[in-house]
């Protein structure tokens, strides 16, 4: 039977409820009709705008075991505890689809009220609302696109398992990016991207006519360069000797085929597990990236080339999700102590171009930036680098 059910438990004892002064609901017997124990069922009966309706409690007691004026099932009944339960949480259904509709502004009908109770909708729960979209949208989303907004709807799932339009404060969305840095210990770059996403999809339901009290206008994005971690080439040669040890794990040498092949490529992960044996052409790499839709020519050098073993690099497509789990354990194994994912070697690819004396607008072709603005980042970061070397001259005179 149910248990551990949230319950709304400060009904008034004698029903029914009024909840807008346009719906009543009430539990009642169908006396008229006794099955073969001898008991009749119950339901639950509602009346909007003088049209009535009746949905089945799929509970079925003696008259001498329900109490028609509290509308509930007696101690004298042995499940009385639990089908108590269901007649509460039933009630409190209704009751939330009312005040989520009147919250919102909503005209609720009859025929809306039994879609919304035999299937809660996506108008009531924002939660329902972004998976229906999203679903609607799959077709259309770039892989890389779908798989971000569904792990930040994932995240909110995690946090709230309903999030009724009506709860959207500006005081939820301080208490969800408090939990995020809080006790996820998330950084600014994931706890922006849920933020967008979030965003997104509140300004869906806004423009559907579905009304919060928190706008989409209010809800401020942090503008920053992230953190670019990077890999140097000690961290690099590291797993290189990882990848041609004859104990390495296969699933690792798959993984770190694909992660390493990238790092001297500066392919994103989608554009790497798309690969096959037709993209090479000698010594260059022709394909269609995933995210831009334009097609990329990448001259291999020796290192990229030394990566691009087929039976490696082209089998085997995991998750970007499981990939990025399992790099951490490799990186951990080998003391590499960097929060590292698979688009870290992106990172490294672009970070190390530019050490090695590439040129930025060359960088910015190979990465397939359309704006050169995000390949100055990294020009940026080779400064920093660049400066800290400088100041390694102290240890001449040792000042």
């Amino acid at each position: 039977m149910i248990q551990n059910i949230d319950v709304l438990r400060n009904y008034p004892v004698h029903y029914p409820m009024n909840f807008s002064g346009k719906l009543t609901a009430k539990i009642v017997m169908k006396s008229d009709y006794k099955r073969a124990d001898g008991t009749c069922a119950l339901y639950l009966q509602v009346f909007l705008n003088k049209e009535r309706k009746r949905f089945p409690c799929n509970i079925s007691v003696t008259e001498n075991d329900f109490d028609k004026v509290k509308q509930r099932i007696k101690k004298s009944n042995q499940l009385h505890h639990d089908y108590n339960l269901i007649i509460e949480k039933m009630l409190a259904d209704i009751n939330k689809i009312e005040v989520s509709y009147r919250l919102s502004n909503q005209v609720l009908t009859m025929d809306k009220l039994e879609k919304e109770y035999n299937n809660p909708s996506s108008r009531i729960d924002f939660i329902k609302f972004w998976e229906n979209e999203m679903e609607q949208q799959k077709l259309v989303l770039k892989k890389g696109t779908y798989r971000q907004q569904y792990s930040s709807l994932t995240k909110l799932k995690a946090y709230k398992s309903h999030l009724y339009f009506h709860e959207i404060t500006n005081d939820f969305l301080i208490k969800i990016v408090g939990h995020f840095k809080s006790t996820l210990q998330n950084d600014q770059s994931t706890i922006s991207t849920f933020l967008k996403n979030f965003k997104k999809y509140l300004n869906i339901a806004n423009k559907k006519g579905i009304i919060t009290p928190l706008q989409t206008s209010e809800i401020k994005i942090k503008s920053f360069s992230g953190n670019r971690t990077f890999l140097n080439k000690e961290e690099l040669q590291n797993l290189t000797a990882y990848y041609n040890d004859a104990y390495c794990l296969s699933s690792h040498k798959y993984i770190l085929a694909k992660f390493l092949f990238s790092c001297f490529t500066g392919l994103r992960f989608y554009d790497v597990n798309n690969l096959t044996e037709d993209n090479f052409v000698g010594d260059v790499l022709v394909f269609t990236a995933e995210k831009t839709k334009k097609m990329q020519r990448i001259t291999l050098n020796r290192s990229a080339m030394f990566f691009a073993n087929p039976k490696y690099l082209l089998n085997e497509n995991f998750t970007n999700e499981y990939v990025n789990r399992e790099l951490k354990e490799i990186c951990k194994f080998r003391g590499i102590n960097k929060r590292v994912s698979f688009h870290v070697s992106r990172h490294t690819f672009a970070t190390n171009f530019l050490v090695s004396g590439g040129r930025v607008e060359h960088l910015q072709k190979l990465l397939g930036h359309s704006n050169i603005r995000e390949t100055m980042i990294y020009v940026h970061i080779v400064e920093s680098i660049t400066n800290m070397q400088v100041l390694k001259m102290d240890e001449i005179l040792k000042l």
